[in-house]
This record gives structure tokens, C-alpha cells and sequence, in this order.
């Protein structure tokens, strides 16, 4: 059960019920469906005009192989989903936009998780451009996973910070920018 209150809840939503919960923890993982892959591909465009020396250098991405991780989430996590499927929350100066489990396979695909930043699953932004990430790149301690918060526009593990050692930590730490 979820008793972590936020200074402020800026948009809170009912709760995902057993039904969503079971469908989301059952399809959020599974592979690429063909009409995914096709979407994918058809949003690869190439950014360099033709007039520029890396126009024919371009190649798209190949969502074929992509994989979402095959990993359960901290139970904590699935207690804020029932308190909240999604919604707009505040600590301190931490910023959270979840996302519901309508929307949170294809923001993960979306912003091409799998080909920048394989095992991470993000699942909220801060309203600035970056996302909190699970870090799955190693089993759970304590059913908990590290938590990263990375750019948008920078997607990578060299580039990332570590935000907490876990959801809860994330949640209830008030974080003060200097």
C-alpha cells in the first residue's frame, strides 16, 4: 500500500485497478508487434539535408531486435500505480511526470530505449527533459532497482546520473537544487 504523500499532487489520477495491473505486468515487456516495428521505421527520417557531407552516411534505426527488459518491478513501484496510474507529483525540487500504463510502452519505444539505453525503463519525465529510468541492467537488491535520470536528447549510460538507490528513495527524498 502506498503511503508516501507528496508536497505537492499536481494531477492525481485513480489508481490502476487488479484487471490493469495484471494486463500492464503481462504486456508492457513483450516483443515488438509488427505494426510497432512498422511505426518505428516509418518516424526514422534523416535529419541532414541532402546538401550535407553526412547525408549519405545516415542509416536508420532497426527496431527489429529491440527488447524491453524481462524483469518484474519493485513492489513499490505497483503500490504507487495503484495509488496513481500516472499523474503529476513534487518533492522538493524533484518533478515527476508518470507515466500510465496506457502510455508506457510507447514512450519507452517512443524515445528508443532499447537502442540507446538497453535494460532501462523509463517511466516518468521531470518536466525539463529527462527521464527517470530503472536501471535493469543487474537484478533487483532488495526488489528495488537503481535509479538514473537521463536527457532526451543525450539517451546513455555514460551520460546519465544516478538519482536514488531505489523508487522509494526517489519519491520521498527531498532534493534541493544548490
Amino acid at each position: 500500500m502506498w503511503t508516501i504523500r507528496f508536497e505537492h499532487e499536481f494531477i492525481k489520477y485513480p489508481g490502476v485497478t487488479e484487471e490493469q495491473i495484471t494486463c500492464f505486468l503481462t504486456t508492457w515487456n513483450k516483443d515488438l508487434s509488427g505494426q510497432e516495428i512498422n511505426e518505428i521505421k516509418e518516424r526514422q527520417v534523416n535529419p541532414f539535408p541532402k546538401s550535407s557531407p553526412y547525408f549519405d552516411q545516415y542509416k536508420p534505426l532497426d527496431p527489429t531486435g529491440w527488447k524491453l527488459p524481462q524483469r518484474a518491478f519493485p513492489d513499490s513501484y505497483i503500490d504507487f500505480m495503484k495509488y496513481s496510474n500516472g499523474g503529476e507529483f513534487q518533492n522538493g525540487e524533484r518533478y515527476f511526470q508518470f507515466f500510465d500504463t496506457e502510455i508506457f510502452r510507447e514512450m519507452n519505444f517512443a524515445y528508443e530505449m532499447p537502442e540507446y539505453m538497453p535494460f532501462a525503463v523509463s517511466f516518468a519525465m521531470d518536466g525539463s527533459g529527462n527521464h527517470y529510468l530503472f536501471d535493469m541492467r543487474e537484478a533487483a537488491r532488495n526488489n528495488e532497482y537503481p535509479i538514473l535520470i537521463a536527457h532526451s536528447g543525450n539517451l546513455g549510460y555514460e551520460d546519465c546520473t544516478l538519482a536514488a538507490i531505489s523508487f522509494m528513495e526517489l519519491c520521498t527524498e527531498r532534493w534541493e537544487l544548490c
